[in-house]
């Protein structure tokens, strides 16, 4: 399949790839990145600018002398097909190469349907939102909520994926849509795609990240020194099947006992919201499954605001649970900053609260004597920008290679 970008130097793509991932903007900060001269660098920035690859910026800020010229790359011109498949929706996005939204479509969609229907449901819905755009698509990517091996593409064991392990998600993009394809875990994309909307990917702080999604399940991307840790297989951060202590009786979704999600996770705060609703011992949540027939998490959440006993207890559950093992994970690995994704932590005062306080008491005093916790704005645009930027990446990886 050809290259979306043309067979040209590999000197010209690094500078352009520079400029693309904000690593620099101006001649002086490409010259010192290269370890290339300036005359070089003006070269290659003309060669960038014919191609149509990047464009002038304006001038950045003066150090003492006349203003540098500043360039910047031309996301606009091309587009990413994004499939964000989840347990009960796919959330299909066509975007520039930047990851910004250009169209977005979420439609009810249960993953155990299995691979093949899902991902042709999703090529053909992204065909239809792609038609009517004049812009030429350069790759695709899949987003998935199970562990993902990044040498083939393909998920491994993924406990709430039946059907999924071992299919080659990435064939099956790639030749419905006929464009190169990505597949990636869900949490990862989410943190690619945060950490790419910082406004100041350099500075030190934001260079270590922990990104953590509690969903359904639950989940964690690590991010160090700017770059995304994947591990030796891609199994990275894949917390939500670790074992909680005290809770040995209590059978998870993957058919384990005792483990995190089947703890924290929403599913699970929903299994125990849905009994004490049936049960009468939340007057709350009885009303509630009345009234709708289910609950979801917005209800507890909901049922925390109006100071219902049982939902605050479910919810200091969770955020007890996801606290202990994020103490764990700030001890060992020290980030910067601790992102908290899903309708809990991003719905819930009191579950950031919980989740502080445990990580502050029980974590290393140094790793958390500058640590931020914050939840994250909108771990849905995070995924689709982060699994956009990826698939460019591979792109241009492909090219440089």
């Amino acid at each position: 399949m050809p290259s979306p970008i043309p067979q040209i130097d590999t000197d010209v793509l690094t500078v352009v790839d520079l400029v693309r991932r904000g690593r620099a903007s101006t001649r002086q900060q490409l010259a010192q990145m290269t370890g290339m001269g300036r005359n070089t660098i003006s070269s290659l920035l003309n060669t960038a600018v014919s191609l149509g690859l990047i464009a002038p910026n304006g001038s950045g800020p003066s150090t003492g002398g006349r203003a540098p010229a500043t360039w910047r790359f031309r996301q606009e011109d091309g587009l990413v097909l994004v499939a964000g498949v989840h347990s009960s929706t796919l959330r299909l996005a066509v975007t520039d190469l930047g990851g910004a939204p250009v169209e977005c479509r979420t439609l009810p969609w249960s993953i155990t349907r299995g691979p093949a229907p899902t991902l042709a449901e999703a090529a053909a819905r992204l065909r239809d939102m792609v038609g009517p755009l004049d812009r030429p698509v350069w790759a695709a990517g899949a987003s998935l909520p199970g562990p993902i091996d990044q040498e083939s593409g393909r998920p491994t064991a993924p406990p709430i994926m039946p059907g999924w392990d071992g299919f080659d998600v990435v064939g099956a993009m790639t030749g419905a849509l006929g464009v190169p394809a990505v597949a990636a875990n869900d949490v990862n994309t989410m943190l690619l795609g945060y950490a790419t909307d910082l406004p100041d990917r350099t500075e030190r702080r934001l260079q270590d990240v922990l990104y953590v999604q509690v969903g359904t399940g639950i989940g964690a991307g690590l991010m160090s020194h700017g770059v995304l840790h994947w591990g030796a297989d891609g199994a990275a951060g894949d917390i939500g099947h670790v074992r909680v202590s005290g809770s040995d009786a209590v059978v998870c979704r993957c058919g384990r006992t005792g483990c995190l999600e089947a703890v924290a996770g929403g599913w699970a705060v929903l299994r125990d919201a849905r009994r004490a609703g049936a049960e009468g011992i939340s007057p709350f949540l009885r009303e509630r499954l009345g009234s709708a027939g289910d609950l979801t998490i917005d209800d507890v959440v909901a049922g925390v605001a109006a100071g219902d006993t049982e939902c605050v207890t479910l919810m200091v559950r969770s955020a007890t649970a996801v606290g202990d093992a994020l103490a764990m994970i700030v001890s060992c690995f020290n980030p910067g900053r601790v992102i908290l994704a899903g309708p809990m932590p991003q719905g819930c005062a009191m579950f950031l609260q919980v989740a502080r306080r445990i990580v502050n008491e029980r974590a290393l005093a140094l790793a958390t004597k500058h640590l931020e916790i914050l939840p994250a704005r909108d771990g849905a645009d995070d995924e689709m920008r982060g699994t956009a930027v990826l698939a460019v990446n591979a792109v241009f990886r492909r090219a440089m290679s």
